[in-house]
């Protein structure tokens, strides 16, 4: 990843070069303040070691936040327990750095502060003891972590496994021109042994014309010794490289085979015990039938019927006349066609093979019973398409009224679900849904939105224009805002909240109050508002000419808002300055939910078209793909109506997000009438894999956690229910 500093510099000389002053000063403000220090793993192991000699706590939980929201998050569940381990070694680091440096005032601090966090954690137990403790150096239970052993292994353990982290990350195109370049290189070499071959065979006598054998591929090195080449960058002794191995054997047995390692491009690895794809020769026609037997391994039988020898026959004769005008043609230097002769049985014969070549187990099926072509496909994919499997379904009955959002904290342990009668409930999913404790706010609530750090704030906004920062441990409220205390917010509607990564600002969508008929009102269009979050003060207005913003979300980094309108268009603003970067219509009717892809290279929206759509962010309005979804897979939402009583329906807009992504940003879940679905985002649309169920009413909004090792799916319908279903990756 150093290449990137290179990177920098090139768009920098860019910039410079069209005269883009102020893109430029921004550009080199944002480096200044960038956290993943150019993905520099030495700079970000020194920053780590800085805040934990300075006594940084606040710093330290920062960048390990970022860190975890921005990368960690991406990785698989496999490598989830060696992130966890490595951020408890790392706060014990700082815990003994403090007894080292006899700072027993920071040692009370860090147990003060982080006790909430620590105190459920049966691996910190017995350390809140230590600062009432003598002598801790001399402690079995504590002396090996003031070893310079144990401190040194942790710095290289984290310096390793953060360059493996950075070595699989998806770049974008413009950062691939390294590897785009090594990888012209590397087909012009092979063009070229290529061409002295083929001279070779040419020009040789027919007596002499064999093939050059290629050499041997080398044997793959031994993991740890790759893993420890790639994140070289310093020189290390070997006594470092020994505890290196140690560690990291020790702190996560998913890590060796996990699907991070098995991305790399180059010798070794999963890719080189694999079985050799069969040539083109062996694959286009079926083998003779002295070789297809009922007791072969490789080929399994094939019932011939009357029609079938003849063919069959005419089929080995054209492919012996084929091979043998290949074979004058070569003497003569000349080219002739080969056309392709594969048959039903053949294709059949083929399709068979691959899948007991993985699954050698699996016995043929009887000759009578041999399915066709279009059957055996359907098959594959039925199978294929188990990417998910259903584990259990519990269902959360504490809400009397229409359920606007279901949201779960960052580390999945709580559920914060609303009303339009303005309750929240905060309850555990899992193992059973519990109630925790609520709130009751005013009016409809509109936004709910978890502050990132800690867990433990809650920002909830209503239909009345009030915003409610509500703490979740102390179970009160911590300020409040509305039309009274706030000009902004008068005779206005909150559609949305969303918080800035840093939870430094809330950006706040708001629409003008809807009115009765005849009512005189001064026109006030829809605005996006951004308030700091400490001074409650307002920091920049953007007014949205031609529609409400129903539904926006924040990048990594805070610098870009994306905003679905209720004019059908996606618009672009930097919440900063509230400018507007780009706009283009998406949608024929509303825009409701938009999303980020996990590399943030994708939007993915959601319409009252009832259509799921997906556009390329580096290049805005280009749209990647588009696929109808099924029946009220989007709203607006019926409410009432078709009872005995007869009563008129409401149309219920949503304000919670109508689908959710999982981590791997290739399968999404959605709202239906009977339950959430699961689809898999393809190139050419949405292929739906698993449908829940569950649901005595429609499914308005839902979410999706994926921070234990079977994810958690919740879905609120208009009944009120929530429904908890925990979904595994088999």
């Amino acid at each position: 990843m150093s290449h990137l500093q290179y990177l920098d510099e090139l768009v920098k000389e860019y910039l410079l070069f069209r005269g883009f002053s102020h893109t430029l000063r921004s550009l080199d403000n944002e480096l200044k303040i960038d956290k993943d220090k150019g993905f520099r793993v030495d700079r970000l192991v020194d920053q780590v070691l800085s805040s934990i000699q300075t006594y940084d706590l606040l710093g330290l939980r920062e960048l390990w936040a970022h860190l975890d929201r921005r990368i960690f998050a991406r990785l698989p569940h496999t490598l989830l327990p060696c992130v966890r381990k490595l951020e408890t070694s790392i706060l014990r680091l700082y815990v003994i750095n403090t007894i080292q440096t006899n700072k027993p005032d920071k040692l009370v601090e860090f147990f003060e502060r982080m006790a909430p966090d620590l105190q459920s954690q049966a691996e910190w137990r017995e350390w809140f003891i230590l600062p009432y403790l003598k002598g801790a150096e001399e402690n079995p239970s504590f002396a090996m972590y003031f070893t310079r052993q144990w401190q040194d292994t942790l710095l290289v353990s984290l310096h390793n496994f953060l360059a493996v982290v950075f070595q699989s990350i998806e770049l974008p195109t413009l950062a691939k021109y390294s590897e785009e370049s090594a990888r012209v290189s590397r087909l012009q070499e092979e063009t070229e042994q290529l061409r002295v071959r083929l001279a070779a065979l040419t020009t040789a006598p027919p007596s002499l014309t064999t093939l050059p054998q290629a050499p041997d591929p080398p044997p793959p090195p031994h993991l740890m010794d790759d893993f420890y080449n790639i994140a070289q960058e310093t020189p290390a002794s070997d006594s470092q490289l020994k505890s290196l191995r140690n560690i990291l054997f020790g702190l996560g047995g998913g890590l060796p085979t996990s699907p991070i390692l098995g991305r790399r491009s180059g010798a070794g690895g999963p890719a080189s015990t694999a079985s050799p794809q069969p040539s083109p020769s062996t694959t286009t026609a079926p083998p003779p039938s002295s070789q297809v037997t009922r007791g072969s391994s490789h080929h399994p039988a094939v019932r011939r019927t009357s029609s079938q020898a003849p063919t069959e026959e005419r089929s080995r004769r054209t492919r012996s006349s084929s091979v043998a005008s290949v074979s004058s043609s070569r003497s003569q230097q000349e080219h002739v066609q080969v056309k392709r002769l594969v048959g039903q049985a053949g294709s059949y014969a083929l399709s068979n093979c691959a899948r007991q070549s993985r699954s050698p187990t699996k016995t043929r099926p009887p000759d009578d019973q041999v399915p066709s072509t279009a059957t055996l496909s359907k098959s594959t994919s039925t199978i294929s398409d188990k990417a998910f499997l259903l584990l259990d379904q519990e269902e959360y009955n504490e809400h009397r009224a229409v359920v606007t959002h279901a949201v779960f904290n960052p580390s999945g342990t709580l559920v914060a679900s609303a009303d339009t009668d303005g309750v929240v409930k905060l309850w555990a999913p899992t193992p059973q849904p519990k109630t925790y404790c609520g709130v009751v706010v005013k009016s409809a609530v509109t936004g709910v939105e978890w502050l990132p750090r800690g867990e433990r704030f809650l920002l909830v906004a209503t239909k009345a224009a009030t915003l409610r920062l509500f703490d979740t441990r102390d179970k009160k409220t911590v300020w409040e805002i509305g039309p009274d205390t706030c000009p902004v917010l008068k005779d206005q509607r909150i559609m949305g909240v969303r918080v800035s990564p840093g939870e430094g600002s809330a950006v706040v969508s708001s629409s003008p109050r809807v009115r009765p008929q005849g009512t005189p009102a001064p026109y006030t269009p829809p605005a996006l508002h951004t308030f700091d979050m400490n001074t409650l003060k307002l920091q920049n207005t953007y007014k949205v000419e031609g529609g409400t913003v129903n539904g926006c979300v924040i990048n990594h980094n805070g610098g870009l808002l994306v905003c679905g309108c209720s004019d059908g268009a996606v618009r672009i603003v930097d919440p900063r300055c509230s400018d507007l970067i780009a706009t283009w219509p998406a949608h024929q009717g509303e825009v409701f939910t938009v999303r980020l892809s996990p590399q943030e290279d994708l939007i993915y929206t959601i319409g009252s078209d009832n259509k799921f759509a997906s556009w390329s962010l580096a290049q805005t309005g280009t749209r990647v793909l588009q696929h109808t979804l099924h029946e009220r897979a989007a709203g607006p939402f019926l409410v009432g109506g078709g009872g005995a009583g007869g009563g008129r329906g409401v149309l219920l807009r949503p304000y919670g997000p109508l689908f959710a992504l999982h981590q791997d940003g290739e399968h999404l879940l959605t709202c239906s009438p009977s339950g959430p679905i699961v689809y898999k985002v393809g190139d050419s649309g949405l292929e739906q894999v698993v449908s829940m169920g569950g649901s005595r009413a429609p499914v308005v909004t839902v979410d999706w956690s994926h921070n234990l090792q079977c994810g958690t799916a919740v879905a609120a319908a208009l009944d009120g229910s929530v429904n908890v279903a925990t979904l595994m990756q088999p």
